[in-house]
């Protein structure tokens, strides 16, 4: 019989590397201020390049001078500082002025998720020998180069559902692709659990009724044990399926 719970991975940041690492990494690289860009991409509203690929309104070719451009607009350092101040840090001085190059920054991006999270993928595999689950990705992705995201394959033959933004034109954090996914495998959002590694995609799961796991960079393991807990199954021990 199957368990009441189902669970909702995402591709990015949880079963693969976050593309937030190649965000820091090429901050770091250009002298900006940390979380600079990824504030610049959240400040883009849903209307920006980069939430337009995902939902597949924007060709790869065009989204790369769109993306750049976006985030080289000077606007950006008052949404930074209102964040920084929000969050209760203090601002930078001076933030330097910066040309994005779109397609540097995607690549740096996407070559983090060709990484294959062990930890989490053991767990899925676990999840999946017990006969008790269901297993789910609730993915935000795109079109992509062809030399890029060389893993989605795989993790779709892992999966039970693999629910993908470009396919359905919907993006977390918008409710409507969370209640397409639960639409789709039968469930209501309070028999789910649902793992993510961006704040607002969590709250917005929470919203619906979803019980929600944080996965922090770098930090799965302990996801992982919360999950273990939650669900009652030890995610840690050798799965019988191959990574």
């Amino acid at each position: 019989m199957m368990s009441q719970y189902l669970q909702v991975f995402v591709s990015g940041g949880v079963c693969v590397g976050s593309p937030i690492a190649g965000i820091h990494r090429y901050e770091k690289l250009h002298g900006l201020p940390f979380n600079y860009i990824n504030v610049a991409i959240v400040n883009q509203g849903d209307h920006g390049a980069f939430q337009k690929l995902e939902r597949s309104e924007i060709k790869l070719v065009d989204f790369y001078k769109a993306f750049g451009d976006e985030l080289s607009d000077p606007k950006n350092k008052l949404a930074y500082r209102k964040y920084l101040e929000k969050s209760g840090k203090t601002a930078p001085k001076d933030i330097p002025d910066i040309a994005v190059d779109g397609k540097e920054l995607w690549d740096m991006m996407m070559n983090e998720t060709e990484r294959v999270d062990p930890i989490v993928m053991n767990a899925i595999h676990r999840l999946k020998d017990s006969g008790r689950f269901i297993t789910a990705a609730l993915t935000n992705n795109s079109e992509t180069a062809q030399d890029q995201n060389k893993t989605s394959d795989s993790l779709r033959k892992v999966f039970d559902h693999f629910i993908e933004s470009k396919v359905v034109g919907l993006r977390k954090p918008d409710p409507k692709f969370y209640m397409h996914a639960c639409k789709t495998i039968g469930v209501e959002p309070h028999e789910t659990v649902f793992l993510d590694d961006i704040g607002m995609n969590l709250r917005a799961a929470k919203k619906l009724g979803m019980k929600t796991i944080h996965v922090k960079l770098g930090r799965s393991e302990e996801a992982i044990k919360t999950l273990a807990t939650l669900v009652n199954l030890d995610l840690h021990g050798s799965s019988n399926s191959k990574l």
